[in-house]
C-alpha cells in the first residue's frame, strides 16, 4: 500500500470528521473574551462579536451561579432591562438551529423577575419565566430568509438587577432535511475504519 494512497485516506478520513462537527456561526457565544478573576464580575459595554444595549451586559467568574461552559456567563439585567445582538451570515432557505444555556439566579427574587427574550429570523419568544435555577437546554430551528440573520437576546421581567443567566450560545447549519443527524454515514464509518486500519498494518510493516 503506497504512501501516498494512505495520505490521501487519511485526509479524507479528516474531512469527514470535520464535516461531522457542525460549526458555531456565533462568534464569543460563551462570552470567553473578557478576562475574570474567579468569584469577580463587571459591566461592560461591550463585548466581542456582540452589539450591547444601553443598559450594558453583566459578565460574571463564578458569582451569583456558575458558568454552563468555559468561565464566563452574562446577565442581561444590569441595574435595568438590556440585550445584546449579534449578525451572522446566512444561506436563504437554510435551516440553522438555534441553541443556548438559561437558569435564574439562586438568590432569584421570583419569576416575574427572570426572563429571556429571544428573536432570530422572523421567530420570536421568552424563556425562564420562572424560578428554575438549574442550566436549561433552549433549542429551535429557523429557516433563514436573507443572507444576514440578527440574534438578538434581551432580559425581560422587573428591571431590579435580578435576571436570567445566559450562556453556551450557538447557531449552527442544519443538514439537508432528510439527514439532520451529524453522525457520520454508514459509508463514512467505513471509510474510517480503513484509513484506521492502513494506518495500523503500514506502522507495523515499519516496525
Amino acid at each position: 500500500m503506497s504512501k501516498k494512497f494512505l495520505i490521501a485516506l487519511g485526509l479524507s478520513a479528516v474531512s469527514l470528521l470535520a464535516q461531522a462537527t457542525p460549526i458555531n456561526l456565533i462568534s464569543n457565544g460563551s462570552f470567553e473574551s473578557v478576562s475574570l478573576a474567579n468569584g469577580s464580575w463587571g459591566t461592560y459595554g461591550s463585548l466581542s462579536g456582540w452589539t450591547v444595549g444601553p443598559q450594558n451586559v453583566e459578565i460574571r467568574n463564578n458569582v451569583a451561579g456558575s458558568a454552563y461552559a468555559g468561565l464566563n456567563f452574562v446577565e442581561l439585567d444590569t441595574s435595568r432591562n438590556s440585550w445584546i445582538s449579534q449578525n451572522f451570515t446566512t444561506i436563504i432557505g437554510q435551516t440553522y438551529h438555534l441553541s443556548f444555556m438559561w437558569a435564574n439566579r439562586p438568590d432569584q427574587v421570583g419569576a416575574n423577575s427572570n426572563g429571556i427574550s429571544w428573536q432570530v429570523a422572523a421567530l420570536d419568544g421568552v424563556v425562564g419565566k420562572n424560578t428554575i435555577t438549574s442550566w436549561t437546554q433552549f433549542d429551535l430551528d429557523f429557516v433563514a430568509t436573507g443572507t444576514s440573520t440578527t440574534l438578538r437576546l434581551g432580559a425581560t421581567g422587573a428591571s431590579d438587577g435580578m435576571g436570567t443567566s445566559l450562556d453556551a450560545v450557538s447557531v449552527t447549519q442544519l443538514p439537508p432535511a432528510a439527514a439532520k443527524s451529524t453522525v457520520p454515514e454508514p459509508g463514512s464509518v467505513a471509510l474510517l475504519a480503513m484509513a484506521a486500519g492502513a494506518l495500523f498494518v503500514a506502522r507495523r510493516r515499519k516496525a
